[in-house]
C-alpha cells in the first residue's frame, strides 16, 4: 500500500498521477486510497478528495483511460453533482473533462449523463463557468450521441428546456441559442412547441450593452442575430414568431431603433416562414407597421429603410397568387391608403414625406396597388396644391411648394406603371396649377412628365412654350438643382416631340441668338442627327470664341456627348464639327485656354467606344500634322487609347522644335 499520508493536495496529485501514468497503481486503487477521504463525514475534507480526483483526471492522456474505468468515473461524478455539498467546479470540470477528452466513452452513457444533469440537474444553480462547461457536454453529446438522447423523447427535450430557462449570462446564451437550434431541428418537440419558442422568446429584443471591460468579444449584434435564428429555427414556430413581432412593434416602452430592428427581422421572418402563417397574423403585423411608419413623434421625416423592407417583403410573401393572397393585397392597399390620407393631406404635422415615401413603395411592390394608389395620391397632391388643405393661411404657401415636390414624382410614377390615363385625366388641372406653382423646378419637372405621354393640346403646347422661354433665364442659374431641372426638362422636350420643339425654338432663341446663355439650351436639345443638324447651326459660331470657352459651357458640351453616347455615330460627326468650331481660333488663344479645352475634350472621348475612339484619334492625327498646337488640346484624349502604336503615330506627327516649350 503506498505512503500518502503527510502529502499535500498538490504533491498528492504529482504524485498519484504519475504512479497511474506508470502503471504502479491501478485506477480502482487510486480511489481506494482516497475512500476515507471521499466518504468522510466532513464536507470540506470531501471536497478537497474530489478535487484531487478530477485533478489527476485532467492530467492523464485522452486514450489512458479504458471504457469501463471511464464508465466508472463518470458514475461517481454524476453521484455526487448537485448534491448539496458538491464541490464547486470540480465535479463538473471531472465530467467535461471525460466526456469532451476522453476516447472510450462508453456507449448509452448518454442516458446517464443527460437524466442526472439536464434533466434531474438544476444548471442554473450553477456557476457561470460550471454552466459553460455543462453546455459544452450537452454540445458535444448532441453531436456525437444523437440517437441516444432521441431515444429518450419528450423527456429530453423538457430537461433541455428546464436546463436553460432563466439564462442571463451572454456568454452562456451565445452557446444556449446554439443549442436550442440544434435541439428543436434534430428532435421531436412534441407536445412542447410553445415552451421552446417561449423559452427564447422572453430575451426578444436582446437587451445587452458589454461593459467597458469585458473581454467576452460579445456583441449585442451577435446575440441577437443568435436569438432570432433561434425564433426562425423551425416551421412550427411560424405563429409564435409574427404574433413576437406583432406585440413588440407596438410596445411603447421600446425606442424607435429597437422597432425598426424588429422590421428588419419581420423581412427575415417572411423569407423563413409560410405565407399562411402570416396570413394568420396579418391584422396584427399591420398595426404594428403602422404604428411606426406613421408615428407623429418619429425623429426623422424620411421613411426609414427598415420600414419599407418589412412592408415590401410582407406584400410579396403574400402575393403567390392564390385568391387569398389577392385579398390580402387588396386589404394592405386599402389599409395604408385609410391610414396615411389625414398624413399627406395635414402637411402640418410633417408626415407627409414619410407616407407618400410607403406609399410609393407599395405601388412598386404589386401592380394591383399602382392604379388605387397613384389615383388617391394624385388626388390628394392636386388638393394640397390648390391650398385646399390649408387650415392656416400663414402657413399656405409653404403647405403648397410641398405639394409641389412631391407631385413630379408621383406624375412619374403614373408614367413608369402604365397608368398614363391617370395623368391624361387630370392633365388640364395639373397644367393650370402647375402654371400657378412658385417652384421652377416643379414646373420643369411637370413639364418633363407631361411631353413623356405626348398628348399636346393647346393649352400643354402653350405651357411648354412657357416653360422654354423662361429656360434661356434658368439654364445658367446658380441653382444647379434648377438648372439641371431645367436642362433635363429641355433634352426631354426635344426627344420625345422635336417637331414641336423645333417649331417653338426658332421664335425663343431669336432675341438670344449670339448670347452664350443659348449654349446650354442648345447643347441639351441634341437627342439625334435631326436635332444635331438643327442646333450645330446655331451652337458653333458660339463655340467658335473664346469667350464662350467658360468651364460651365464646357461642360455642357460634354454632357451632350453624354445623353447621347448610345448614338455612336452622331456623336462622331458631332465631335467632328464641334472640334473645328473650338480651332478657329488663333494659335495664341489656344494656347490660352488650353488647359480647360484639353478637359473638356477629354470628358468627350469618355464617351466613344473603341473604334470610334481610333477613328477620332486618326482625324486628330492628321489635324496634329498641319498644326501642331492642336496637341495640346487633344492629348488627354490620345492617351486614352489603349493602341501604342496610335499614340506613337500621333506623336511621330509632330514637329521636331517648338513643342518643348509649349
Amino acid at each position: 500500500m503506498m505512503e500518502t499520508d503527510g502529502l499535500r493536495d498538490v504533491d498528492l496529485v504529482c504524485v498519484f498521477t504519475e504512479k497511474l501514468l506508470s502503471r504502479s497503481i491501478s485506477l480502482k486503487e487510486f480511489v481506494q486510497l482516497l475512500g476515507p477521504r471521499l466518504t468522510s463525514t466532513d464536507a470540506e475534507e470531501r471536497e478537497k478528495a474530489d478535487e484531487v480526483v478530477v485533478s489527476v483526471l485532467c492530467r492523464l492522456p485522452n486514450n489512458f483511460l479504458e471504457q469501463r474505468e471511464v464508465e466508472l468515473l463518470l458514475e461517481f461524478l454524476l453521484s455526487r453533482f448537485d448534491l448539496p455539498s458538491m464541490t464547486a467546479g470540480a465535479i463538473v470540470v471531472g465530467i467535461n473533462q471525460l466526456v469532451l477528452s476522453c476516447s472510450q466513452l462508453p456507449t448509452g452513457c448518454e442516458k446517464s449523463i443527460a437524466q442526472r444533469i439536464f434533466i434531474d440537474g438544476d444548471v442554473q444553480q450553477c456557476s457561470q463557468k460550471d454552466r459553460i462547461a455543462l453546455y459544452e457536454v450537452l454540445e458535444y453529446l448532441i453531436r456525437e450521441r444523437l440517437e441516444g438522447l432521441r431515444s429518450m423523447g419528450a423527456e429530453f427535450v423538457l430537461g433541455f428546456v428546464r436546463s436553460i430557462t432563466g439564462e442571463r449570462d451572454p456568454r452562456c446564451l451565445i452557446i444556449v441559442f446554439r443549442l436550442f437550434c440544434k435541439v428543436v431541428q434534430l428532435f421531436s418537440m412534441g407536445p412542447f412547441i410553445e415552451d421552446l419558442f417561449d423559452v427564447v422568446a422572453c430575451y426578444y429584443p436582446i437587451e445587452f450593452k458589454p461593459s467597458s471591460n469585458d473581454t467576452s468579444g460579445i456583441t449585442r449584434e451577435l446575440l441577437v442575430n443568435a436569438c432570432e435564428e433561434c425564433l426562425l429555427a423551425h416551421s412550427s414556430f411560424a405563429p409564435f414568431t409574427y404574433q413576437l413581432i406583432a406585440e413588440k412593434m407596438g410596445d411603447s416602452d421600446l425606442e424607435e431603433d429597437v422597432k425598426l430592428e424588429i422590421c428588419s427581422f419581420l423581412v427575415r421572418a417572411c423569407e423563413a416562414f409560410p405565407a399562411n402563417a402570416l396570413h394568420q397574423q396579418l391584422d396584427d403585423i399591420l398595426a404594428g407597421l403602422r404604428m411606426i411608419a406613421l408615428n407623429p413623434a418619429a425623429n426623422s421625416s424620411i421613411m426609414p429603410q427598415q420600414i419599407l423592407d418589412a412592408v415590401k417583403a410582407t406584400i410579396e410573401k403574400l402575393s403567390n397568387g392564390s385568391e387569398r393572397g389577392s385579398e390580402a393585397i387588396d386589404y394592405i392597399c386599402d389599409e395604408f391608403l385609410e391610414n396615411s390620407e389625414p398624413f399627406v393631406l395635414q402637411s402640418e404635422m410633417g408626415m407627409s414625406g414619410r407616407s407618400l415615401a410607403l406609399l410609393d413603395l407599395l405601388t412598386e411592390c404589386h401592380p394591383k396597388m399602382s392604379k388605387t394608389i397613384i389615383e388617391r395620391v394624385l388626388l390628394w397632391l392636386i388638393m394640397i396644391v390648390k391650398g385646399e388643405t390649408v387650415n392656416s393661411a400663414a402657413n399656405r404657401d409653404e403647405v403648397i411648394d410641398e405639394g409641389f415636390r412631391y407631385l413630379p414624382r408621383w406624375c412619374k410614377l403614373a408614367v413608369s406603371t402604365g397608368n398614363d390615363s391617370l395623368l391624361l385625366f387630370h392633365q388640364e388641372c395639373l397644367v393650370e396649377v402647375t402654371r400657378m406653382s412658385g417652384s421652377k423646378i416643379g414646373r420643369y419637372s411637370l413639364g418633363e412628365v407631361f411631353v413623356s405621354i405626348r398628348n399636346e393640346n393647346n393649352s400643354v403646347k402653350e405651357f411648354y412654350d412657357e416653360l422654354l422661354a423662361q429656360s434661356f433665364e434658368d439654364a445658367a442659374n446658380e441653382n444647379v438643382d434648377l438648372r439641371n431641372s431645367c436642362l433635363s426638362f429641355i433634352h426631354s422636350f426635344a426627344l420625345c416631340n422635336w417637331n414641336l420643339f423645333s417649331k417653338l425654338l426658332p421664335s425663343r432663341i431669336d432675341p438670344f441668338r449670339d448670347d452664350l446663355k443659348t449654349i446650354p439650351i442648345l447643347c441639351a436639345a441634341v437627342c439625334s442627327s435631326e436635332s444635331a443638324q438643327f442646333v450645330l447651326q446655331l451652337l458653333q459660331p458660339l463655340l467658335s470664341t473664346a469667350k464662350a470657352w467658360s468651364a460651365g459651357n464646357l461642360q455642357n458640351v460634354a454632357s451632350m456627348f453624354t445623353s447621347n453616347k448610345s448614338e455612336q455615330q452622331m456623336c462622331q460627326m458631332l465631335f467632328y464639327h464641334i472640334f473645328d468650331s473650338l480651332t478657329l481660333a488663333s494659335d495664341d488663344t489656344l494656347l490660352e485656354h488650353s488647359s480647360l479645352l484639353a478637359e473638356c475634350i477629354q470628358d468627350i472621348g469618355l464617351n466613344f467606344s473603341a473604334r470610334v475612339h481610333s477613328d477620332i484619334i486618326r482625324f486628330l492625327a492628321d489635324k496634329i500634322e498641319r498644326r501642331s498646337i492642336l496637341f495640346l488640346l487633344v492629348y488627354l484624349f490620345v492617351v486614352q487609347s489603349e493602341n501604342v502604336d496610335e499614340m506613337t503615330d500621333i506623336l511621330g506627327r509632330l514637329p521636331d522644335i517648338g513643342m518643348e516649350s509649349q
